[in-house]
């Protein structure tokens, strides 16, 4: 049985987290779900391990889908996209730079540790720290300072107004500063202790994350009582797992796959992602270092057939660096077109009409088609005189060098939107505030342009400044950006779970009969 959203109706049902704040009381408390209690065991088989548990150090969407059930933030979005009060059970603008917090009383951190103003406090100041090296510290910068007046209110003071400030709390999570304290950040990401719906129990890694229920959570208790995650990399094995029944719930399920499984009695479901699949451009690397060699590349691709290729028409191409659920996308900008002709004239331009190598690095099973995009891309590229070596990393070491600036010519990424605000990906990926936009591509034009629109509140001029930085972007070519994924499960049909909007592999509500 095959369970799919159509675009239309996914769109429909999304809608739109709230970008521009509105300067008045808002938010309402969430209350706790009645369910059963939790039974049986549910295993979910990922593409890739986890880089890290710590979630001010990884916002990967594999990192982010683990600790998601461990942690709680602030805020956060249902699975349809909207946002929703969580450990605030309230909040409301004060003024244009002061947000107040009213937090959920009597939760506890899986430690026995008390939820209060104090662990809002110690999480933010940790994450603004620059020795934390947190990548959320470029999208929440602007945050001056937490003031405490009692124990369960929290005021989030901004240097300026600040847009996306609830858009990106979404993804803060919330941690316990006496076991931060002892621990330290590596304690943190070996032994995550949080207030979600469940709490850690081990990891090996390459092999399992073991997670229990947590009764007592203030949603209410989930629906398993025991939740592993296995990374397996091969979409074959994966697939072949969930046959078995050695796992019930499997990512990445490759669009070839989904009429055998049917067949079988398992089910596959498909929804419009928020990943957009892209080739990074070293842009500050020669010969990339050059925009009419990186304008070839981008022409050289045939983006169409690629999708229909490798995903089986599950994906559809973009004009940007995010799809366009995501605020400020550009609907009218044209697609890239293929135009391998024209592809050769600028390498010629170039003065690389002898062809050229470059080194292209993908890691394996961490998005879907991984295994079988860069061979494509690579043909492609072939067509017009551009040779690459592909070489694969495992993802741990593949994200560690590249956030290091080590990176070659070419890389292949998605970046994952899950606040709905063009700020996470523009901050994080494109300005010199995040390490991509530092090491891969030269940020002047827009740097003043992201601080700008995040520190406007009114839409329609701060889509207007996103549109200036898309427009930006396109003519200076740091990416191919090559298609939004429909996010491809398998299940077993004894399986009761509902995909998310956000692409997050939220489990609470998930139970097997």
């Amino acid at each position: 049985m095959s369970v799919y959203l159509s675009r239309r109706a996914f769109l429909r049902a999304a809608g739109m987290v709230a970008l521009t704040p509105v300067l008045a009381a808002c938010g309402q408390a969430v209350p706790s779900v009645s369910r059963p209690g939790p039974s049986g065991r549910l295993v979910v088989a990922l593409g890739a391990d986890p880089a890290s548990l710590d979630p001010l150090l990884q916002t990967g969407l594999v990192e982010a889908s683990v600790y998601s059930n461990i942690f709680d933030g602030l805020l956060s979005l249902d699975d349809k996209g909207q946002l929703q009060p969580a450990l605030a059970e309230s909040y409301r603008a004060v003024d244009d730079r002061t947000w107040e917090f009213k937090l959920r009383r009597g939760v506890t951190f899986h430690n026995g540790e008390a939820f209060d103003a104090a662990s809002v406090r110690a999480t933010v100041e940790r994450m603004l720290n620059p020795d934390s090296k947190s990548p959320i510290r470029a999208q929440l910068g602007a945050i001056e300072r937490v003031e405490t007046p009692d124990q369960y209110t929290a005021l989030l003071v901004t240097r300026q107004p600040f847009a996306p400030l609830l858009a990106e709390l979404t993804g803060l999570m919330m941690l316990p500063p006496r076991a931060l304290a002892q621990t330290g950040a590596e304690g943190v990401a070996r032994q995550p202790v949080g207030t979600g719906p469940f709490r850690f129990v081990e990891w090996i890694k390459g092999e399992r994350i073991t997670l229990e229920a947590h009764t007592a959570h203030w949603r209410g208790s989930p629906g398993v009582g025991r939740l592993e995650f296995r990374p397996i990399l091969d979409s074959f094995s994966r697939v072949a797992a969930l046959r078995t029944n050695e796992v019930q719930l499997i990512t990445n399920l490759s669009a070839r796959d989904m009429p055998d499984l049917q067949k079988q009695g398992l089910r596959s479901v498909t929804q419009p992602g928020i990943q957009t699949l892209y080739v990074r451009l070293n842009a500050k690397l020669p010969p990339l270092d050059d925009v009419r060699v990186r304008r070839a590349l981008s022409l050289a691709v045939n983006v169409d057939e690629l999708i229909q290729t490798v995903y089986g028409g599950h994906a559809r191409r973009v004009n940007g660096p995010y799809p366009p659920e995501v605020f400020g996308y550009a609907t009218s900008a044209l697609l890239t077109p293929y135009d391998p002709d024209q592809a050769r004239a600028l390498l010629r331009d170039a003065g690389l009409s002898g062809g050229v190598s470059l080194t292209f690095w993908t890691p394996r099973g961490r998005y879907p088609g991984d295994d079988e995009a860069p061979q494509l891309l690579a043909a492609y590229l072939a067509r017009v005189g551009v040779r690459l070596e592909i070489q694969t990393i495992e993802w741990g070491t593949y994200l560690s060098r590249l956030q290091g600036g080590e990176g070659p010519h070419l890389f292949l990424l998605a970046g994952t939107n899950r606040t709905f605000d063009p700020h996470f990906t523009l901050t994080r990926l494109y300005s010199s505030m995040g390490a991509f936009g530092l090491y891969y591509y030269d940020a002047k034009r827009i740097d003043p342009l992201v601080s700008e629109a995040a520190a406007t509140l009114d839409p329609k001029r701060r889509q207007g400044l996103y549109s200036q930085m898309l427009s930006i972007l396109r003519d200076d070519v740091p990416a191919i950006w090559l298609a939004q994924l429909d996010d491809l499960y398998g299940t077993q049909p004894s399986v009761t779970w509902t995909p998310r909007a956000d692409s997050l592999l939220w489990m609470a509500g998930a139970r097997v009969a």
